[in-house]
Formats: structure tokens, C-alpha cells, sequence
């Protein structure tokens, strides 16, 4: 926001580069929305040396010290020669840093006021520098993002989570969903390219059409980008309301008063959503937003770990979508989660839960399993029981109990059905 009008003084400038950097070590999400920004800030610096230069500097100071101090503040010195790619670390740091002192040193310097060819060409240097430091330092961060994930956990695992799917896979597996995850964006981006054609564009319209453009791309690749996508895309969407309720104010015939009401209906992501929900129906599918989180959310409730939470503390082997729920609303470990560091853990869940009921059992015997947690209303658990049907998971929701196990009493008529090792004698 701070960067939509031409800063009226110096902090300005400089506290967009300090909430980029700060955006940036909350989250590598933010990745692409935080670059967008510094091209579009570099962009119109070659455009317009004499009404950018300035935001340009103090930009590139505030993204390169804020993110110099964060380093500073959150990476122990023991793990400054540690590259995380997904995570706010050395690599980041180092980007940051050459980015915004360059941005900032060219901004500054004398090749300004040469002309734009001058301009764009230190950018291009810097550019090519940056990208120099990345391929020499740090070449892993180059590849994608899940590149280095273990092909098991991306079959069995990062395949089945809708946030991580594209586009088009939703539109073959889930087509009701594009709607509610497209719908607001799409208008926003017909808005922009409307306005485009028509003239009149302006700096804060190069911003905002950037950044919804490049979130847009991020959401074809991976849904989860739409979160990004639909809040940017309320900019130009509160706009074109604000337009129609001024002429709404001035002419009261019915016509107006109907297109600010179509206006409002379509800029709202929820009615979208709403609409998804009805198509998903009417089209007898049971693989809507609603009904995946209807099903999952009997699995994850608090009050479905209540007397669990009050065993004494023991490893629990359960699918990764309850791990987290067991680790917020009690006191036991797991092994499993939905994080795609966790290997390890994962893999050895889904070799319990697929395996035959015998290597399951050594495994548990193995890493001192106190109890197996099942829902029988989690989508991952009905994935992983058809893919194995004759597995260890897939008994456990057909009633079939190995004799190893026994069903704990405390939390009859749960959603979670929790088994112990049963005792011997």
C-alpha cells in the first residue's frame, strides 16, 4: 500500500523495503510477491529516474537491512553455513542483500541521470550478478521446489493434497472448486486488462497488475498461490464497486441499482465459493471443498482428543492429516505430519499403514509405539486403505484387529479410534 502513491517523504520508501524483507523471512510463499515488487520498484526507477530514483534507494535500503537484521536476530551463527531453500536462511539473506544494496548503490549513483538505456543496463548487470551468486552459492535452490521429496511421498502423499494440485489437475478431478478458488482473480485480471486498453493507466495500476498477474501464474501451478491471488484481486475488484455506488448515488433508476448489485455478487469471493458448493451437488460429486473439509474436520476437532489428550504421554503412529491435530490438542508424539521435511517419519507411517499387519507390528515393537490412532472419516486414510487393501490400515477400518492390538476404552464413540499393544498373559 505504501508504495501505490509516490511516497511523500523518505520513510515510506523505506518501510515497503522493510515490510518486503520482513514478508519474506515469515514465509518462502512470499517469494514471487516480494520480487515482483522489487522488479516493479526497478522498472519504474528506468521509467522515471527523476520521480522513482529516490523510492528506488531507500527501497533497496530497508529490504536490505531489515533482512540483514532478521538474519542477524533469527539464524544462530552455528547455522549461517546452512542453505534452506524453503526456509529464511543464508540463501535468502545473501539474495536480499545483493539485491537491495545494488538496487540501492544504482539508484544513488551518478549512472542514474544518464537515461534509461544506462538504467536498464546496471539493472540487467545487477540481475545477471544475483542470478550468478544463486547458480555459484546455492544451485540447489534453483531446482523445484519439491524436487528433492521422495517419490513415494509425492505419489502417495503430495498428489492427494488439493492445495498442491495445478490448475488443470483441479479441473479434471475437481472442477467445481475453480470457481471458488479462480472466480474473484479472473474478474480482477479482466478488470486491469479493460483499463489497459482503455488508457489512462497509472503507476499504482502497474503495481497491483503485476502482482495479480504473477499470482494468478503461481495459482495455476499450485492452488494454494489462489490465497494470494484473491486478496490481490480485491484491489481493483473494491474499485470497480466504489465506481458503481458513486453513479448508484447519482442516478437511481433500476439498471444502475441492478449492475452495482451484479458488481457486488461477483466480487465477493464467498458467493463463488457458494457456487462451487451448489455445482458440487447438483453434479453428485463428493470431492468439493465442502465435503472434504465436512469429513475431515469429525477427524480434527478438539473434542475428539479429549480423552486422548488425558493418556499418559506415548508415541502415537497415526496418517500425517492427524498429526497435527494430535500434537496441538495433546501431549503425545508422532511420527507422521504434513510437512514435507519429515521424510522419515512419514515414510515410516505409510510402510506401517500399507504393510501386511505383521510388518506393522514390528514396526511398532521397533520405535515403542504406544498406540495407532485411526479416523475412519479422514480422505487419506480411505486413500491409503484402497491402495493397499489387504494392509494393515485398511483392516484396521474394516473392524479386522490384529491380535497384537486392543481397542482402548476411553475413547469409545470418538471420532479417533485409538489401539494399544495388547498385553502379554
Amino acid at each position: 500500500a505504501l508504495l501505490l502513491e509516490a511516497p511523500a517523504h523518505r520513510a515510506a520508501a523505506f518501510v515497503s523495503g522493510l515490510c518486503a524483507a520482513l514478508t519474506l523471512a515469515v514465509g518462502m510463499e512470499t517469494v514471487p510477491y516480494v520480487a515482483t515488487i522489487g522488479v516493479c520498484v526497478a522498472l519504474l526507477f528506468v521509467v522515471d529516474e527523476s520521480g522513482e530514483r529516490a523510492i528506488a534507494r531507500d527501497f533497496g535500503l530497508g529490504f536490505a537491512g531489515v533482512s540483514t537484521l532478521v538474519f542477524l536476530a533469527t539464524i544462530p551463527a552455528s547455522a549461517w553455513g546452512e542453505a534452506r531453500c524453503d526456509a529464511f536462511s543464508t540463501v535468502q539473506f545473501v539474495a536480499a542483500a545483493v539485491a537491495g544494496i545494488g538496487l540501492s548503490a544504482i539508484a544513488a549513483s551518478g549512472l542514474a541521470a544518464r537515461g534509461r538505456r544506462h538504467r536498464l543496463a546496471s539493472l540487467a548487470v545487477l540481475a545477471a550478478a544475483i542470478g550468478l551468486v544463486m547458480l555459484a552459492l546455492f544451485p540447489q535452490c534453483l531446482t523445484a521446489p519439491y524436487a528433492s521429496l521422495d517419490p513415494r511421498l509425492k505419489q502417495l502423499w503430495l498428489d492427494h493434497i488439493t492445495e498442491a494440485q495445478s490448475l488443470f489437475a483441479l479441473v479434471v478431478d475437481k472442477p467445481a472448486l475453480v470457481a471458488a478458488r479462480y472466480g474473484t482473480p479472473l474478474v480482477a485480471i479482466f478488470l486491469m486488462a479493460l483499463r489497459l486498453g482503455r488508457g489512462g493507466w497509472r503507476r499504482q495500476d502497474s503495481l497491483v497488475g503485476a502482482l495479480l498477474v504473477v499470482a494468478f501464474s503461481v495459482a495455476v501451478w499450485q492452488v494454494r498461490g489462489s490465497t494470494f491471488s484473491i486478496a490481490f484481486g480485491v484491489i481493483p475488484l473494491s474499485a470497480w464497486i466504489a465506481k458503481w455506488r458513486a453513479r448508484a448515488e447519482t442516478n437511481s433508476s433500476l439498471a444502475v441499482a441492478l449492475r452495482l448489485g451484479a458488481v457486488w455478487l461477483v466480487s465477493i469471493n464467498p458467493v463463488w465459493i457458494g457456487a462451487a458448493a451448489a455445482t458440487s451437488v447438483a453434479l453428485e460429486k463428493n470431492t468439493s471443498a465442502a465435503d472434504e473439509s465436512s469429513t475431515d474436520k469429525g477427524c480434527e476437532k478438539t473434542a475428539s482428543f479429549a480423552a486422548f489428550g488425558r493418556m499418559p504421554e506415548t508415541s502415537v503412529l497415526a496418517t500425517s492429516n492427524l498429526g497435527s491435530p494430535i500434537l496441538a490438542f495433546s501431549g503425545h508424539r508422532v511420527f507422521a505430519g504434513p510437512y514435507h521435511r519429515n521424510v522419515a517419519g512419514n515414510l515410516l507411517v505409510l510402510d506401517a499403514f500399507l504393510g501386511t499387519p505383521d510388518a506393522a507390528r514390528k514396526i511398532v515393537e521397533a520405535h515403542r509405539v504406544g498406540l495407532v490412532a485411526v479416523c475412519r472419516g479422514s480422505g487419506e486414510s480411505a486413500m491409503l486403505a484402497k491402495r493397499a487393501p489387504r494392509g494393515f490400515l485398511s483392516g484396521l477400518l474394516e473392524g479386522s484387529v490384529p491380535d497384537w492390538l486392543e481397542p482402548v476404552a476411553e475413547t469409545k464413540g470418538s471420532p479417533i479410534e485409538l489401539y494399544r499393544l495388547r498385553q502379554a498373559g
